[in-house]
């Protein structure tokens, strides 16, 4: 019992336990569940703030992305539109004028539309971007294009460029080989003639006037000597008429003159005996004396204005002889030289030289024999010394006659003692006569004929050389009579010279292009080359001519030049006459036969290198201003060979003389046979062939680049092309407009486009991007 009991008990309270335990579960899950409910509801809340600040954040990073989206297109988009604009832009410039591009190497744009060859290309390609793409990521479409020309091939730095470009290669090359290579050798020995034809030219002129000085001063003198004549024929050579015809005769009579008066003294009238010898002796008397005065007058005057103007004469010769002195120092260093120097050293792919031993040694001898025609200070000193005696001379002679004069008045008188009249007369007599003797009467003792021939000492070669220059002119005036025939050709030609006005206006209209731009366009005279006859000049003209080529020759041995190019391309692109066509008129066929033979050929499409090089707007002046330049310049290379063949006849100004003989002379027959084979050699001693076309480029280059040539250039191409320079233009300027939509904000891209971060602009929803391109030939 005890034990169920317990029993009981145990299960009672485990009951109640149980009971407890489940209240109290209860309840803590209840508060369990409340607190679980609590944070569920704060949780919630939090949960509803992150998700609206994640999506303010993804909007945010989305937009910024987009922004970037669009950016990156509209930067894709200007790559492209550029791309295309130099595409473009090249595709226009493709249709240049083909025949300026085949006849002369120039390229300018043609006649075509550029605008219509712009917007074509710039459709074709957005058409195949969109074959392209599977994705239109740009979808960009052209908004706008157009085309703008400039710098048209007519202004001179367009035009020079071109040429520059198209002779870059081949100019050095053919100028080298053709003209350079040919001239070279014989640079040593042109030096030494042009250095000794410009000394005796200059010599011979100062050598001329120094001794026409020199004759001016003893002619003077003379002169001044001839003014004693008539006063000696009074003293004692008939200067009277009658018994008393010299003082000589009144002082011989006069004594008896003086007894005669002495007899008659006191008488009447008419008892005197003597009235009648006394009044003829008196009147021969007075008229003598007259007569001495009048002589002793007018010597006086002479000797007073001659003599010193022959001392000035004489300090002109004297200063023109150190003049020569002075010029012959100067000759050694001629900056002429230099050129040659540098043609003769410089680098050739032709071998051989003049050999300098001999021509150029025989030239250089001649020029050393200059100092032979100074004269000596002791010459002038004599010279000076017997105008000094002259005035010396006369001083006593006039001292005596005034002494004699001054007794007139005591002998009419017959006061004067007999003695003393004869001594004054006597006195006076022998001072005329001494003084005559010096200066007046041929002999041994005259100090004008001993002055002469000192003077001839050394003017020994002065007549032969005087003859050569004279036959030497007559060449010279041949030759100047050869180039009016060619000149005088255009009063036959009138057909062609509507065509010369027309290039004329056509240069002028160029000229006026480039005026327009601001350019100042020199002016230039055109105009055949004229032949001097006279033989030194023409000489020293045509030398300073070689001294202008080679001064050309060594400047593009230093580097090319604009002037070289242009003479290339002149003489590449450009026809020159056929000379052969003028042979019938120097090789005596009829004048009228060779008109005829002549007239076609005389066109300006016939003879443009010679219209470019000189620009005579006439049918036949060009060719004469390019046969007077052959002439000049065939004259310097003949009068070299003159001076070597003749260096043996000693006087420097004789050897000048026959050299110019001998060019003037070749050089006229070089010119003819110019004109029958086309070619001639340069030198006998250097066998090389020179063509017109070769000397043609030579004056090129002599003349140096101008803008009149340059016009005369662009006149010729547009004469033959129809192609007027002024309105084809090299360079062109596209600009492309091209538009795309934007996908994500339009407006914040149009704010950003106002302040300047965006390139283009935006409208709307559209992006439009504008690109320029230039481009030139």
């Amino acid at each position: 019992m005890a034990r169920s009991s317990e029993a009981v008990q145990v299960r009672e309270e485990w009951t109640s336990r149980r009971r407890k335990k489940r209240w109290y579960g209860s309840e803590n899950n209840r508060m369990e569940k409340e607190a679980e409910l609590s944070v569920f509801s704060r949780n919630r809340s939090e949960h509803g703030a992150v998700t609206v600040f994640f999506i303010v954040i993804f909007a945010a990073v989305f937009a910024f992305v987009a922004l970037f989206i669009d950016f990156a297109r509209m930067f894709a988009l200007q790559a492209q539109v550029e791309t295309l604009a130099h595409a473009a832009s090249r595709s226009v410039l493709s249709a240049y004028d083909r025949e300026l591009a085949e006849r002369y190497g120039l390229f300018a744009y043609g006649q075509t539309d550029g605008n219509y060859i712009m917007s074509k290309v710039l459709q074709d390609q957005f058409e195949l971007v969109r074959q392209k793409e599977g994705f239109p990521l740009l979808n960009a479409r052209l908004d706008s294009s157009a085309v703008e020309f400039m710098h048209p091939i007519g202004t001179y730095p367009v035009f020079e460029q071109q040429i520059r470009e198209q002779m870059k290669y081949r100019a050095p090359i053919d100028i080298t080989i053709e003209l350079l290579n040919r001239f070279k050798p014989m640079a040593g020995v042109m030096k030494e003639a042009s250095n000794t034809v410009d000394l005796l030219g200059k010599l011979q002129k100062l050598y001329d006037q120094r001794e026409a000085k020199l004759d001016q001063l003893l002619e003077l003198q003379r002169q001044v000597g001839k003014t004693m004549e008539p006063y000696a024929k009074v003293l004692s050579g008939g200067g009277g008429s009658g018994s008393l015809s010299t003082l000589v005769d009144a002082a011989a009579e006069y004594p008896e003159f003086v007894s005669q008066v002495e007899a008659d003294a006191g008488l009447e009238p008419e008892d005197r005996m003597y009235t009648a010898e006394i009044s003829r002796y008196r009147s021969a008397t007075s008229g003598l004396f007259a007569s001495l005065d009048r002589t002793l007058r007018i010597a006086e005057q002479r000797h007073a204005s001659y003599l010193p103007q022959a001392k000035t004469l004489l300090d002109e010769a004297r200063r023109i002889n150190e003049q020569m002195r002075q010029t012959i120092a100067e000759a050694k260093h001629r900056p002429e030289q230099a050129a040659y120097n540098e043609v003769s050293a410089g680098i050739s792919t032709r071998s051989g030289n003049l050999d300098p031993v001999g021509e150029g040694a025989a030239i250089t001898e001649i020029r050393g024999q200059a100092d032979a025609l100074l004269l000596s200070e002791e010459l002038f000193a004599s010279l000076a010394s017997d105008i000094d005696r002259q005035i010396t001379a006369f001083a006593e002679l006039r001292s005596t006659g005034n002494t004699l004069q001054a007794q007139s008045g005591s002998v009419l008188s017959a006061t004067a003692p007999p003695s003393s009249f004869a001594s004054s007369v006597n006195n006076a007599v022998r001072a005329s006569d001494a003084y005559l003797r010096q200066f007046v009467t041929p002999g041994s003792d005259n100090v004008l004929e001993a002055s002469t021939r000192k003077l001839d000492a050394h003017r020994s070669s002065d007549k032969e050389r005087k003859a050569t220059e004279k036959a030497a002119s007559a060449t010279l005036k041949d030759a100047a009579s050869w180039i009016r025939k060619i000149e005088q050709l255009k009063s036959g030609l009138s057909e062609h010279q509507a065509k010369f006005d027309l290039l004329k206006e056509k240069m002028e209209a160029n000229r006026s292009l480039n005026r327009s731009l601001n350019r100042s366009v020199a002016g230039e005279e055109a105009g055949a080359t004229s032949v001097n006859d006279d033989p030194s000049e023409a000489g020293r003209a045509s030398m300073g001519m070689m001294d202008n080529i080679y001064g050309g020759l060594a400047s593009l041995m230093g580097g090319m030049s604009d002037n070289v190019y242009q003479t290339e391309y002149v003489a590449s692109y450009f026809l020159f006459l056929d000379v052969s066509v003028l042979n019938g008129l120097f090789e005596g066929k009829n004048q009228a036969d060779a008109l005829e033979a002549i007239r076609g050929q005389l066109a300006p499409e016939s003879q443009e290198v010679e219209y470019i090089l000189y620009g005579a707007h006439h049918p036949a002046g060009n060719i004469a201003a390019a046969f007077g330049e052959i002439f000049a310049m065939r004259l310097a290379i003949r009068t070299m060979e003159g001076l070597v063949k003749n260096a043996a006849k000693g006087n420097p100004l004789l050897v000048f003389a026959a050299a110019l003989l001998y060019g003037a002379q070749h050089a006229l027959q070089d010119m003819i046979s110019l004109t029958r084979d086309g070619k001639i050699q340069l030198s006998d001693y250097l066998k090389v062939d020179l063509t017109y076309r070769d000397h043609l480029r030579l004056f090129l280059l002599l003349h140096g680049r101008s803008e009149q040539r340059l016009s005369r250039m662009l006149a010729m191409i547009a004469l033959n092309t129809g192609v007027d320079p002024a309105e084809r233009s090299t360079y062109v300027k596209g600009n492309v407009t091209v538009a795309m939509p934007l996908w994500f904000l339009p407006g914040v891209s149009k704010a950003l486009g106002k302040v300047g971060i965006l390139k283009g602009h935006v409208e709307g929803s559209q992006y439009y991007v504008a690109k320029q391109a230039d481009f030139s030939y």
